[in-house]
This record gives structure tokens, C-alpha cells and sequence, in this order.
């Protein structure tokens, strides 16, 4: 019996598991989805394991592989609390990965072969040979819930972070700026096949948790804290920091903190400022690349420093909400372009992406 091949990619960026599936059975037209789990894995006892009763799914799983156990995504809810700006993300990396790999395996009937393309920061490189060599091992067999799962594991690559858009950019010498959770990245690119890694430099602690640490409000926890944050960037006086604030205070105090947060927003990008502008690379680059969900904060201050070198990738951006077939907010499209641009170049059919203008080409 012919199985199905299915192709993932995965982001392991601090604000979630994320990325992109394509599964293809015989003779089917196959489907194509996004991957979105909370950020979470936690190890537990096997005493602990064997004594859930959870029902897994695409939110989150339980699981185990090798000799640990584990909880992992909306299962692991309460495990994080504050986000380490130095974690190594390749720790967790292989539970993540079995939990969203295990949800598809245990749908089919007749059997997976799994590609997996993975993205982790340039300061992790030399961990990528052993991360695909453990990532391929426990596809093999692991145990999903009460389950045991086996797959055929095909390949497991892992790129730079960056590496999709590396992949699409057409202007050189440009940059890439990354906007995570934790930190910013920049990418300097001086032509075609220029090695991420060595050109990658990344501000830790500088990311969304930045913004927390410089708002005058405490949350019960950073992911949270974040996502209402993000919450009011995509309605700014409307948004769920705004609500979740009315519920402990006085308008007149509620806005006093959301002008805070504009404060503290333009206190942190006057200071990376300085960086970037004696950053050569940086400034001599004809076309700089934006990604990143945190992007969105910033906007308004990328025009001054950028001018009209900023490029959102609108064309990029477009297909992956028409792939995503669903409404998804220009943080979450910024958040999954890199992991499309990886995963397109093996799931087929391959879209050919929209070139930017040879005007634009030839004057940036």
C-alpha cells in the first residue's frame, strides 16, 4: 500500500510552535495547512504520564520518545511563565515537533513518509547536524498519548532562521530584520548564497519581552502579556490591552498606560536606532527585507530609518493567506513567511513568488 508523504516546516520562534503541512495521499489532491502551538513543552514523570487522560490534538499532545516524557503546547500551558532571552530553542525542539507530527501520522491509514524542514536561530549552528540526526531518529517510532506511532522519515533539514527570505531576495547587497519575541535579528546579504550564519547578528532581549519589561504593568505571564500587546497593535485604543486594562482601572488611568506603552515603545527603537545606523552593512543595503511578528510595533519608525529601501513582502505575504485560506492578521503573515518561503521549495505544487519591479531592481 502506497503511504502518504507529507511535508512540514516548522518556526520553534518563542511567541509558538508555527509553520506550514502539506499532506498528500495516493491518488488524493492532498491538503495544505498552517501549524500554530503555544510555545510550551514541559517534561513529567512517567508516573505522571501514564496516569493522563488527555485527548490530543492539533492545540497540544502528550507524548514521549527515547527516555522522557512530556507535555507539550496548550497541555503545558502554565510552564511558561518568563521567556529566557539566552534559551537555546533546540532543547524542546524534537518535542515540538513529534506533537504536531503526531497528530497527521495518527489520522492516516495507510502509513506517512515525513519531510521536515526546520528553522533555528544562526547562534544554534552548531547544534543543527545533531538536531537533525535526533529529529530523524524519533520519527521513527515514539509514543503519541497511549499510542505508539511509527513513520518513514524521509529527510530533516534545518536552516538558519532567515533562510526563506534569503531565499527570495533579489536586491543585493541587502538586510533582512527580524522582529521575535525575544530578539531582533539582522541578516546581511552581499549576494546571492551569502552564508546566513555568519551574517547574522542578534540582539537577545530585545524583542516584544522588551517592550513588556518597559511597560508599567505587570502580567501574570510574558506570553499573555504579549499577545495583548499584539492584541492593541491591530486595533490601537480598542485592542485586548486595552479592555483587559479597563477591567482594573479608570479610563483616565488606562489611558495614562497606553501612553506609556508609546513611551516605551519610542525609547527602544531610539536606542536599536543607534545600533543599526553605525552598522554599515545595515545602512549600505539596497533593499532591506522586513519579517517577523513583531514587526507591527515598529512600522511607523522603519519608514524613518528605511525610508523607501522597507520591504514588507507584500507579494509573499498575499500567498500565504491565500495558502492559508483563512483570515490571519498581518503579525501572523509576517510570522510565517520565512517557514513559507523554506517549505515551498519542496512542497509541490511550487508557487513561482511575484519579482519586485526591475524599477525597483535597478533604483533601491
Amino acid at each position: 500500500m502506497k503511504k502518504n508523504r507529507a511535508k512540514f516546516c516548522f518556526d520553534l520562534g518563542a511567541s509558538g510552535t508555527k509553520g506550514w503541512v502539506q499532506v498528500i495521499g495516493p491518488g488524493k489532491v492532498g491538503i495544505e495547512e498552517t501549524i500554530f502551538q503555544v510555545p510550551r513543552a514541559r517534561k513529567v514523570t512517567d508516573a505522571y504520564y501514564e496516569n493522563l487522560y488527555l485527548e490530543n490534538n492539533k492545540q497540544g499532545s502528550y507524548l514521549s520518545f527515547g527516555n522522557h516524557c512530556w507535555v507539550v503546547g496548550s497541555y503545558a500551558e502554565d510552564s511558561v511563565l518568563k521567556t529566557k532571552p539566552n534559551q537555546i530553542k533546540n532543547h524542546h525542539a524534537i518535542a515540538k515537533i513529534l506533537s504536531v507530527v503526531g497528530y497527521y501520522v495518527q489520522q492516516s491509514e495507510s502509513g506517512v513518509e515525513v519531510e521536515i524542514d526546520l528553522l533555528l536561530p544562526s547562534d544554534e549552528k552548531a547544534y543543527f547536524r545533531a538536531a537533525e540526526e535526533l529529529i530523524f531518529k524519533h520519527l521513527r517510532q515514539f509514543n503519541y498519548g497511549t499510542e505508539s506511532l511509527t513513520c518513514t522519515p524521509i529527510r530533516v533539514d534545518v536552516h538558519p532562521e532567515g533562510a526563506g527570505i534569503a531565499s527570495y531576495a533579489s536586491v543585493f547587497p541587502c538586510s533582512i530584520l527580524m522582529f521575535g519575541h525575544r530578539d531582533i535579528t539582522s541578516i546581511s546579504l552581499k549576494s546571492p548564497g551569502t552564508d546566513i550564519s555568519n551574517n547574522a547578528f542578534t540582539w537577545g532581549g530585545w524583542g516584544t519581552m522588551r517592550l513588556l519589561q518597559n511597560f508599567p504593568h505587570a502580567f501574570s505571564n510574558e506570553l499573555t502579556g504579549a499577545e495583548l500587546l499584539f492584541s492593541e497593535a491591530r486595533a490601537w485604543g480598542k485592542g485586548g490591552l486595552t479592555q483587559h486594562l479597563m477591567k482594573m482601572m479608570s479610563e483616565k488611568e488606562c489611558e495614562a498606560k497606553i501612553r506609556a506603552l508609546d513611551e516605551a515603545k519610542a525609547l527602544i527603537w531610539g536606542e536599536l536606532a543607534d545600533q543599526l545606523s553605525i552598522d554599515t552593512d545595515f545602512m549600505n543595503s539596497r533593499k532591506i527585507y522586513i519579517a517577523g511578528g513583531g514587526a507591527v510595533f515598529w512600522f511607523d519608525y522603519l519608514s524613518q530609518l528605511c525610508a523607501s529601501k522597507a520591504d514588507i513582502l507584500d507579494s509573499v505575504r498575499r500567498e500565504v493567506i491565500a495558502t492559508a485560506g483563512k483570515g490571519l492578521s498581518r503579525d501572523l503573515q509576517l510570522r510565517l513567511i520565512d517557514s513559507y518561503l523554506v517549505w515551498r521549495q519542496s512542497a509541490k505544487p511550487v508557487l513561482k513568488l511575484e519579482n519586485p519591479p526591475k524599477r525597483e531592481a535597478t533604483h533601491a
